[in-house]
């Protein structure tokens, strides 16, 4: 069965939402707000999107990832 799509605009704007929700995170910048979210080639059965990188590495967050792995799950991007 397939995944509703929703556009790039959409899928941010519900990472953001989420991300807002964590503590300590309301109002900060992440790559989900800097860098956006962006389509890949999708592999059988994964994600068709994902968020630019733009900050280190060093910054990476597992709360800030499991959402976006969350939505991927839920969700593909909109041709």
């Amino acid at each position: 069965m397939a995944k509703p799509t929703r556009t790039a605009k959409q899928l941010q704007q519900m990472l953001i939402q989420r991300i807002e929700n964590l503590p300590g995170l309301r109002g900060q910048q992440t790559d989900v707000h800097r860098g956006g979210v962006v389509g890949i080639l999708a592999e059988e059965g994964g994600p068709n999107w994902t968020v630019r990188i733009v900050t280190d590495r060093g910054s990476h967050r597992a709360d800030i990832a499991q959402i976006v792995r969350t939505l991927q799950a839920q969700f593909d991007l909109e041709d």
